[in-house]
């Protein structure tokens, strides 16, 4: 039992499905992993026997990783050299979370601030370029003829985002999302939206236990890695709200407590755009939080062929497995954020977002979380192709699956513009690159 009037730092351990408990740090060191005789037991097979430790000097207290296999992250960066933490920083391990409460001593000193700087300054191709090989060619065992779709969903995965796909039915929208699920080494959950659905059906609830006097709480499916929303818009807005915050902060909040969202968490949402019978639109707030939208189309009638032969005689989602691991995600995720992205990039991203703000045929611009968004986007298609900076046609490449869905098109311009899309790409075409080398 943890004494509540200490002072002393502590941890809150997420380690199991409706699992939490509190370790007081009242030692200078601690280790953290799967053997008896670690301080902190996390009894999962993605933690080695002696995974982490802990360590306290001079107030200052340092994560460092023991050459586990899977890896220590903070924050969602990969811990490869001991690494200090402060008040709710996150210690992720496998699928355990680990809190780090320190009210009491929110500041670090000069030492502490200079080792957080230095640390992970190498960037490597190497890593994200096996990580595409592998995905795109399992993903492509199952889902023929779109590797353009499958490139911008990867691109959407390492950049920390979530995906929204909007089509017709049976093009296989659903599919996409379980392959690539099945070809991660993660958690992964299903929930099909109805109209009857209650938010506490998707974040989970606090449910009394009789035997122990006490509330449990039971996690809902939204704790996973990878999650198919599965017809979002036909949920109630209500309903809709309860993944504002866990998509903008990787967090739920319930009965006023906090739980934590293992990373990598990659909502990938559907929706018909046909159909508006029995369906609620997603309002903007909840558009904005998709990093991105795709539109996957019909295939061609060589690659329907494809999927014809493909499933004559077993469905090839049944086949394969997966190829990397979560934690592989999450070095990603580090990596990407490594990418350079030069002021005359940025003033070109902000240039495109301000113009969406004035253009006579819109009804809305587009918010700082737009142009924040497609930065990380073409930060991540540029390690996607290989390079460690952004170049302006990763910027025009991505602008339409971006931007695109977070304005509306004014009704009496309908009938000159047809789509967004088409603003975007005349605003793209208005904006000249100054400078820019035409090859790029």
């Amino acid at each position: 039992m943890i004494n509540v009037n200490s002072n002393l730092p502590t941890f809150t351990i997420q380690d199991g499905y409706g699992q939490t408990r509190e370790y007081v740090l009242d030692s200078n060191e601690i280790t953290i992993g799967r053997e008896q005789d670690c301080d902190i037991i996390i009894n999962t097979n993605d933690a080695s026997r002696h995974h982490a430790k802990v360590t306290r000097k001079n107030g200052v207290f340092v994560v460092e990783d023991m050459q586990s296999v899977n890896g220590t992250f903070v924050n969602s960066s990969p811990a490869n050299k001991p690494r200090t933490i402060k008040h709710m920083d996150i210690i992720q391990i496998g699928a355990c979370m680990l809190v780090f409460n320190d009210p009491d001593n929110p500041s670090l000193d000069e030492e502490a601030t200079a080792t957080r700087s230095l640390e992970n300054m190498n960037f490597s191709f190497d890593f994200i370029k096996y990580v595409i090989r592998k995905l795109e060619e399992n993903i492509g065992l199952v889902f023929k003829g779109k590797p353009e779709i499958i490139r911008n969903m990867v691109v959407c995965l390492f950049a920390d985002g979530h995906l929204l796909i909007e089509d017709v039915p049976g093009v296989g929208k659903s599919i996409l999302a379980q392959t690539l699920a099945k070809s991660i080494q993660a958690a992964y959950k299903r929930i099909q939206f109805t109209p009857d659905m209650l938010p506490s059906d998707i974040t989970g609830m606090n449910i009394f236990d009789e035997s122990e006097r006490r509330f449990h709480f039971i996690p809902g499916p939204i704790f996973g890695n990878v999650v198919l929303a599965d017809e979002i818009n036909r949920t109630t807005p209500r309903t809709q709200s309860s993944l504002l915050e866990c998509m903008s902060e990787s967090v739920i909040t319930i009965d006023g407590r906090t739980h934590v969202l293992p990373k990598p968490f990659f909502v990938i949402a559907t929706q018909n755009p046909e159909d508006y019978h029995g369906t609620y639109p997603l309002p903007e707030p909840q558009l904005d939080r998709f990093i991105m939208r795709l539109s996957i189309g019909y295939p061609t009638p060589q690659a329907e062929k494809e999927i014809l032969s493909s499933q004559a005689m077993s469905h090839p989602l049944n086949e394969i497995s997966y190829v990397i691991k979560a934690t592989d995600v999450v070095h990603c995720h580090a990596l990407v954020r490594k990418v350079l992205v030069s002021d005359n990039i940025k003033n070109y991203i902000i240039s495109i977002c301000n113009a969406t703000r004035k253009h006579p045929a819109l009804s809305n611009g587009c918010s700082p979380r737009a142009s924040l968004a497609l930065m990380r986007v073409c930060q991540s298609l540029a390690a996607y192709y290989g390079r460690n900076y952004v170049i302006p046609r990763d910027v025009r490449e991505m602008a339409a699956p971006v931007l695109a869905h977070r304005v509306k098109l004014k009704i009496r311009y309908q009938g000159e513009w047809t789509r967004v899309e088409n603003v975007i790409k005349s605003i793209i075409d208005s904006i000249p690159m100054k400078n820019e080398d035409k090859g790029l």
